[in-house]
């Protein structure tokens, strides 16, 4: 499931009374931004007209329009991204959308306790996932910053190894390859590496995935040249880097950011976004519902009556 934050809330046995209550009744504010009870009510099939809502269940889909809330205002303020939560770009969002995001909606569809009110709540969070994440990608203090701390993380490399039990060995295999003979021929013949058909390597891949020993080589050995004997865990090693790429520029990762840095990295600053949103978020719960709880990100119940 793609969700946006652990959100863990100790929940007493408690109902949330809703009789009397109109669409005007405020249940939460975000930062000034009033969050209606009627919206909360409106997540669950069959709520309309109930006298009373499960307590927990109450709090935990005002807890995700609280999150939805803070990210809906904090990607205007931070980014300038606008309308995100309305129909047509939820509607553009879905005859775009990816197969594990299919999946995830799939089963919010199949959820007979959820509306479609729910649905759109989801697919807004994903479109804000998706539009804050490609905002990131091209924000200038992040492209600084992994330019400076992560450059090795945006190398793509193709290579070829040939891995053998001794030194001796692989020394015996460089000298062949010097010699004229074929590298998947060798490889082949004598590599201990079975998986790796004429010796090649997933491709393109980061070096950072490789062990350190593994890696220090396919990052900055000469490509097209056989180098070695490096050992690693997995024995002495002949490489031979059939191609490497990265930005050699600043200038040149940000013409396109999404060519070069590695989703994991963008997932990382879309996680420390979050946070940081839901941190500097001044969010306010009504009183008889809970209390905002920051240690826990939700909603704890009000305290018993004396």
């Amino acid at each position: 499931m793609i969700t946006t934050k652990r959100i863990t809330v100790a929940i007493a046995a408690l109902s949330v009374v809703a009789a009397g209550c109109t669409s005007a009744d405020v249940a939460a504010t975000v930062n000034g931004s009033d969050i209606q009870e009627s919206s909360v009510l409106a997540i669950r099939v069959g709520n309309e007209g109930d006298t009373s809502v499960g307590a927990e269940e109450f709090r935990n889909d005002l807890s995700r329009l609280i999150f939805s809330e803070a990210m809906l205002l904090a990607a205007e303020e931070d980014f300038g991204i606008t309308g995100l939560d309305t129909p047509e770009v939820r509607a553009e969002y879905l005859s775009t959308v990816g197969a594990q995001e299919q999946q995830y909606l799939e089963s919010i569809v199949v959820d007979e306790t959820l509306s479609d009110a729910a649905l759109d709540v989801v697919v807004t969070q994903l479109v804000l996932r998706s539009e804050v994440r490609a905002a990131l990608a091209a924000d200038e203090e992040v492209l600084l910053d992994v330019w400076q701390n992560d450059i090795n993380q945006m190398v793509q490399v193709c290579a070829s190894h040939i891995v053998v039990a001794t030194e001796e060995e692989a020394s015996t295999v460089l000298a062949r390859l010097d010699a004229g003979e074929d590298f998947a021929a060798v490889a082949n013949e004598v590599s201990l590496d079975a998986q790796s058909v004429d010796g090649v390597l997933p491709c393109p891949i980061s070096p950072a995935v490789f062990v350190p020993e593994f890696a220090i080589v396919v990052a900055t050995a000469p490509v097209g040249e056989a180098v070695g004997p490096v050992e690693s865990q997995f024995g002495f090693h002949v490489i031979r880097v059939d191609s490497r790429e990265g930005p050699e520029t600043l200038e040149e990762l940000a013409e396109d950011p999404a060519r070069w840095v590695p989703t994991e990295t963008i997932d990382s600053y879309w996680n420390t976004w979050i946070n940081d949103v839901v941190e500097r978020s001044e969010i306010r719960v009504r009183s008889d519902i809970g209390m905002w709880y920051p240690p826990v990100d939700g909603i704890i119940p009000p305290p018993p009556s004396p």
